[in-house]
């Protein structure tokens, strides 16, 4: 099997001499024996280490055998980042794939600048809105497990519930179109999950419920909250148990404090200058108001998820590819919404995509698929400057045109 070293078994009446009679030139030669054997074992060893080591360092790096034209498109990609990054318009981490084989993965510019901590493919990054994909497979897990419907109110979950969320259902809350209005929570981080709920008793809704598309953070939230009360698990631990622990996405949770977990990237507001105002660290949440917006996790983490939905190994390709489907225009020109995802309404430049952004204070990142393609074009940025959009127009720009051109 390749890697793995053998050699003959050697028994101890091999290396015995029973006849007490023999001569010094034989004891010798049987102690020689005996050296080499012992020297042979320690350098094999030793091999065994050596190699071990060297496939735990080739485990993350970037595919040596790339085609020319490939190495071509990175190397593009690449001048392009550095590029940017040399005029303080971008900071973070990269990753572009295809057909299974990463093309580029890498970090650019700082985590930390204070302590000189460079960006990986292996640091950390909160997701923004890119966290809404998990919470919506989250619903489609209880789904296929039969625990609730898309199509079920809400109401059906939450007790007791505002009188205005009556025939609100969850596809509405994942596609953006109860009408429930957003709320601004951030006095409620001490609260109850219920308290949290009754704050909406006197706030009506803002249209009739699928009559219209109006992006809803706080429609995620709530969609935390069904999963925690349908579950019987708080939220960040049922999307550990049924997501991130079956993917192997080991740098990826939502459990705070951010700031004390290793290889993290702290969130800028411009160059150099730190964005402090998330305050996530700081204050107690319920981890159902993490649904929105609050994961955290790497580029090597979100291709793993990424392989795993053109796979449809998850759950089954029924359930999981509703969460691609176009249900309802969105607010961006040529864009749908399916339950957490963009979805590209006609093909872009032939090519059919599927994406979300992301943004909270000192972050910006962008998850996007191109599953005709079988292409990943991913990055996770902690400078809140970075426009995410046309940075991955452009990315997709560079990538299409070398796929083209061969």
């Amino acid at each position: 099997m390749p890697g793995q070293l053998g050699y003959r078994h050697l028994s101890p009446g091999q290396l015995s001499y029973p006849q007490a009679g023999r001569s010094l030139h034989r004891y010798v030669k049987g102690m020689s024996v005996l050296v080499i054997v012992s020297l042979l074992l320690v350098l094999i060893l030793e091999l065994v280490i050596h190699l071990n080591h060297q496939s735990q360092q080739l485990i993350h790096a970037t595919p040596a055998a790339l085609s020319p034209q490939d190495a071509l498109m990175a190397s593009q990609v690449n001048n392009l980042l550095m590029t940017e990054v040399t005029h303080q318009q971008f900071s973070g981490s990269v990753l572009i794939a295809h057909n299974d084989q990463v093309l580029l993965s890498k970090g650019y510019s700082m985590a930390d600048w204070s302590k000189q901590v460079p960006n990986t493919p292996h640091t950390r990054f909160y997701l923004g809105s890119t966290t809404k994909q998990f919470t919506a497979m989250a619903i489609l897990i209880l789904q296929e497990q039969k625990k609730l419907h898309v199509h079920d109110q809400i109401c059906s979950y939450i007790a007791p519930c505002p009188h205005s969320w009556q025939q609100v259902t969850i596809h509405e809350l994942l596609t953006h179109t109860s009408g429930i209005p957003e709320f601004d929570h951030a006095s409620l981080s001490n609260a109850s999950p219920q308290s949290w709920i009754n704050n909406f008793n006197n706030v009506p809704l803002g249209f009739a419920p699928g009559s219209e598309f109006s992006y809803c953070n706080v429609c995620y939230q709530i969609l935390g909250y069904v999963v925690e009360k349908v579950s019987g698990e708080p939220y960040c631990t049922f999307l550990k148990q049924t997501i991130f622990d079956p993917l192997q996405m080991k740098q990826t949770g939502c459990d705070p404090p951010y700031l004390s977990r290793p290889d993290h990237a702290v969130g800028y507001a411009s160059w150099h200058i730190q964005d402090v105002s998330i305050g996530w660290d700081a204050a107690p949440q319920w981890s159902f108001l993490f649904g929105a917006g609050l994961l955290y996790s790497t580029v090597e983490d979100l291709y793993r998820w990424d392989q795993t939905l053109s796979r449809h190994t998850l759950i089954s390709r029924h359930v999981s590819d509703e969460a691609f489907t176009p249900y309802v225009t969105s607010q961006y020109a040529g864009s749908s919404y399916g339950y957490g995802w963009f979805i590209a309404k006609a093909p872009i430049a032939g090519h059919r995509l599927i994406w979300h952004d992301g943004r909270v204070d000192g972050f910006r990142t962008y998850n996007g698929l191109y599953p005709d393609d079988r292409m990943t074009i991913m990055f996770l940025s902690n400078l809140s400057t970075l426009d995410e959009l046309a940075l991955a127009s452009t990315l997709e720009q560079i990538i299409f045109a070398h796929f083209k051109s061969t």
